[in-house]
C-alpha cells in the first residue's frame, strides 16, 4: 500500500512538472527581433526588423568572431502598421518576438504624419516594453539594420544598440529611451529631442575598403508633440552644457583662428531660473563644468584659459537657443521649467494666450569653468 502511494505521489509529481516546459521551445524555433523600424511613404506604412541568430550570438562570447555574423531584415507594407506587422509574418518562416527590441527607428516621413498609431499599436503589444533606444532617420531604415560592427562582432555591439558606451566618452546628443521619449511627449510645453542616426560611410575602412559605420548627426525636434525640423548636432552644440547626463565633451579654444587649446569638460551642474516682469517671462541659466586640459598648443594662463572657455560655453548655449527660435521650438524646455517651477504663474499667463519666447527672453547666462588639472595620466 505504501509502495502503491509513493509511485503515485512521484507520476503526479512528474506530470506537474511536465507541463511546466510542454510549450517550451528551443532558441533555433523563434526569430528574434532586436531593431524594428517604421515608415511612411505613398499612403502607406512599412515595418522593418532586423532579426539576429542568438544561438550564433552567443558562441561568439569567449573571442572575436571569424566570420560575420549574420544580420537579416525584413520589410513590409500596409494600411497601418499592425497590417504591416501583420503582412511581416506571412513570409518570417518562424514566429517573432518582440522581447528583446533594443533599438526603435524612426524615418522622416512617418515623424511628419505623426506618432500616434505608431504609441497606440506598440502599446497593444505585451512583449514590447518602454526600454528601447529611441532614433529618428532621414536615410533608409533596412541599410542601417544591415549594418555590420567592426571585427565582425555582433551587431548588438554597436552604437545603435549601445548609444550609452560612446556618449560616455564623447557626450555630444543624449541617448533617448522610449519611456522618456513618450512621457516628455505629453508634457505640457515639452519640447523633445530625439537623437538623428545615419551612417557615415568616409571615416573607417576595413583593409582598403570603406567600411559604414553608425552616427548621430542632430536631433529631430518636437514641440508639444508635434514635430518642427531637424538641426545639425554643429547647430545645437550648447545644449551638451545644460545637459546633467553629459559625462564628458571637447571644447576647442581658438585666438585669432588658430587652435589654442583643446580641453574635456566633464559633468555640468545646470540650472533654469525664470523671473516674471508684468506679463512677460524672462530666464537665467547658470552652468558649473570642471575638466582639464587635453592639449595646450600655446603657454596660457589657467585663469585666462578657464575665462575664454566660459565665454565659448555661452556663446554655445545662445546660439542653440536662436537655432530653436527659428523653428519656433524651445531647445533648453524653459517654458516647461516655468510651468515646473511657478505653475500658478504659468496658468495665469497661459489663460491669457501663447507664453512666446524671443531673443530677449533669455537674459544672462552664467557659465563657470574650473580646470582641475592637466589631463596627465588621466583615463
Amino acid at each position: 500500500m505504501v509502495y502503491r502511494l509513493s509511485m503515485t505521489t512521484v507520476w503526479i509529481t512528474m506530470l506537474i512538472m511536465l507541463t511546466g516546459c510542454w510549450d517550451m521551445k528551443s532558441i533555433q524555433d523563434i526569430n528574434y527581433a532586436t531593431c524594428l523600424g517604421f515608415d511612411y511613404k505613398d499612403n502607406e506604412y512599412t515595418v522593418y526588423a532586423q532579426l539576429l541568430d542568438f544561438s550564433t550570438v552567443a558562441k561568439t562570447e569567449p573571442g572575436k568572431p571569424i566570420q560575420p555574423i549574420p544580420v537579416w531584415v525584413g520589410n513590409a507594407k500596409g494600411e497601418s502598421i499592425a497590417s504591416a506587422m501583420n503582412d511581416l509574418y506571412h513570409s518570417s518562416q518562424l514566429s517573432i518576438f518582440y522581447g528583446h527590441v533594443n533599438t526603435i527607428v524612426l524615418g522622416e516621413n512617418l515623424l511628419k504624419k505623426g506618432l500616434k498609431e505608431v504609441h497606440e499599436t506598440l502599446g497593444r503589444y505585451y512583449e514590447f516594453r518602454y526600454t528601447p533606444w529611441m532614433f529618428g532617420t532621414q536615410q533608409p531604415i533596412n541599410k542601417l539594420f544591415a549594418t555590420i560592427p567592426f571585427f565582425n562582432l555582433s551587431p548588438l555591439m554597436s552604437l545603435i544598440h549601445q548609444p550609452k558606451e560612446i556618449f560616455k566618452q564623447h557626450s555630444i546628443i543624449s541617448p533617448l529611451n522610449a519611456l522618456k521619449f513618450t512621457s516628455d511627449m505629453r508634457e505640457p510645453e515639452g519640447t523633445v529631442l530625439l537623437p538623428a542616426l545615419s551612417l557615415d560611410k568616409g571615416s573607417w575602412q576595413a583593409g582598403e575598403q570603406p567600411h559604414s559605420t553608425f552616427d548621430v548627426d542632430g536631433v529631430f525636434v518636437f514641440k508639444n508633440g508635434t514635430y518642427m525640423g531637424k538641426l545639425q548636432s554643429n547647430q545645437v552644440m550648447g545644449l551638451r552644457w545644460m545637459d546633467p547626463k553629459t559625462h564628458r565633451s571637447p571644447l576647442f579654444i581658438h585666438t585669432d583662428g588658430e587652435l589654442q587649446a583643446s580641453l574635456s569638460l566633464e559633468r555640468p551642474e545646470p540650472k533654469i531660473t525664470p523671473n516674471i516682469t508684468g506679463n512677460e517671462v524672462f530666464y537665467d541659466m547658470e552652468v558649473k563644468l570642471t575638466g582639464y586640459i587635453s592639449e595646450l598648443i600655446h603657454p596660457i594662463p589657467i585663469q585666462i584659459l578657464e575665462g575664454k572657455a566660459a565665454r565659448l560655453v555661452e556663446a554655445q548655449i545662445r546660439q542653440a537657443y536662436t537655432r530653436g527660435l527659428s523653428m519656433n521650438a524651445d531647445l533648453f524646455n524653459l517654458q516647461h521649467e516655468f510651468y515646473r517651477q511657478k505653475k500658478p504663474e504659468w496658468k495665469r499667463l497661459r489663460g491669457k494666450g501663447e507664453i512666446k519666447l524671443s531673443l530677449e527672453s533669455l537674459k544672462n547666462v552664467k557659465v563657470q569653468v574650473e580646470l582641475i588639472h592637466s589631463g596627465d595620466l588621466k583615463y
